[in-house]
């Protein structure tokens, strides 16, 4: 199957530009990716996004309240909807 890197968030939480998780609380499997793709949002705004590397089961981590978003590898998307995420 084909997977790629998406920034996932809470469905409740409205967001549509990626741009505003700059400065927030990101977890992720892929922490130096993450910092880069993040890494133009922060130096335009002048904050830095909190990049956090957990192993494995990545799409609780916003549930659980520890992080704003995640980046994660999305192959059909059925476990980030599952998850509230999309």
């Amino acid at each position: 199957g084909k997977c790629k890197l998406c920034v996932q968030v809470p469905s409740d939480d409205n967001i549509t530009d990626v741009s505003t998780l700059a400065g927030k609380r990101i977890v992720t499997s892929f922490p130096e990716l993450t910092k880069q793709f993040f890494q133009p949002f922060d130096d335009e705004l002048g904050v830095e996004t909190k990049v956090k590397f957990v192993s494995g089961s990545v799409e609780a981590a916003c549930g659980l309240g520890l992080a704003d978003g995640i980046v994660d590898l999305v192959e059909t998307g059925t476990t980030m909807r599952a998850a509230g995420l999309e």
